[in-house]
């Protein structure tokens, strides 16, 4: 492209990559991405300019929105990703991403950003499982709470990159067409895998259809949560040892997924962020910034081995806690781009600018 000419990537556009997306350049991105986040470090040869850029996430707020707008930068990429959060009802949460050429200034590329948060925060977790197991795991039942798009990036993710796998349990507090969708969508998807949903609140003690929640709990490898909960969603007792949790719906400090007993039995708890988790994650309020090892710390190789041997040698389950960066979208964003270019898809208007 030349650069005059702007590409436009619709969902279905974005959609189309994501089909065909290998999930290790998704996971690789992240791995680079957090390891910059971590070492922080560098300037570029010019006086205050960063390699690496996160400013504070603003808001614009109507009366029937919250606009979350997040700028970021990372050495030849800059984006900016604008969010919207409904007050009432959901459409679940549109979002556009804007990529710029930072040596023209100009707009190259802008794309939907619906599905590109669930495909940064999945690779973001499955990278937190590989790091922590040293990639001798086998895991073999994955159990998600929530039916939304993380949900379904977070069964995408760990399916193609674990064929062990042979099960997944799908936990809604109640049983509604999203839920029956996402059952269906994984399922096609990979036909070997014998995918359940699970209907159950913990906070009030309901379930149906004779599911046990604390049974499936007890039997599962790894545990994602992507909820809006304000309490527990499943009892800490039955978790076995060495599971991998990872916890990537709550982001205020009144919200929380897990209760406070497995947290303590993680001792230490893996975070994208120790800055943002220690303010924002309500799982963790009152942890010491000594408790919280950051993903970066753990696949940077310069601090790995001691970041990996703090993580696994306190508890008897392993922790990730996630309320997301904004250059995880720089990083995820430019995969995109670069696979639609690849793959000729997106509207290209060729005198924009």
């Amino acid at each position: 492209m030349s650069d005059r000419e702007l590409r436009i990537l619709t969902s279905a556009d974005v959609d189309k990559v994501l089909d065909s997306l290998d999930q290790r350049l998704a996971v690789d991105s992240q791995r680079a991405i957090f390891a910059a986040y971590s070492t922080q470090g560098d300037a570029e040869d010019i006086p205050g300019v960063r390699k690496l850029q996160l400013p504070l996430r603003h808001q614009l707020m109507s009366a029937d929105q919250t606009m979350l707008i997040m700028p970021a930068r990372v050495t030849g990429t800059m984006s900016c990703k604008i969010v919207s959060v409904p007050r009432a009802g959901s459409d679940g949460l549109p979002g556009s991403t804007i990529m710029m050429d930072e040596k023209t200034g100009k707009v190259k590329a802008i794309m939907n950003a619906r599905k590109l948060t669930a495909l940064r925060n999945a690779a973001g977790s499955v990278l937190s499982y590989q790091a922590l197991a040293g990639g001798e795991q086998k895991p073999e039942h994955l159990v998600i709470f929530g039916s939304g798009t993380q949900a379904d990036g977070h069964a995408r993710a760990f399916l193609q990159t674990y064929p062990s796998i042979n099960k997944v349990t799908v936990v809604a507090r109640r049983s509604t067409p999203r839920s029956q969708e996402l059952v269906k969508d994984i399922a096609s998807h990979f036909p070997s895998v014998k995918v359940v949903e699970g209907v159950a609140s913990y906070a009030d003690g309901t379930s149906e259809g004779g599911f046990d929640l604390a049974k499936t709990v007890a039997d599962a490898d790894i545990i994602c949560t992507m909820t809006s909960s304000t309490k527990a969603l499943f009892p800490a007792a039955p978790v076995k040892k060495g599971a991998h949790m990872c916890l990537i719906g709550s982001y205020k400090p009144h919200m929380r997924e897990v209760e406070d007993e497995l947290v303590k039995r993680a001792g230490v708890v893996l975070v994208d962020s120790r800055e943002a988790c220690g303010h924002e994650a309500g799982e963790l309020q009152g942890m010491s910034e000594d408790q919280l090892v950051e993903l970066g710390e753990v696949v940077d190789v310069s601090t790995r081995d001691a970041a990996v041997k703090k993580v696994n040698g306190v508890g008897d389950v392993n922790i990730f806690k996630s309320v997301g960066l904004g250059v995880q979208d720089v990083a995820i964003s430019a995969v995109v781009l670069a696979e639609a270019e690849r793959l000729g898809l997106g509207t290209v208007v060729p005198d924009y600018d």
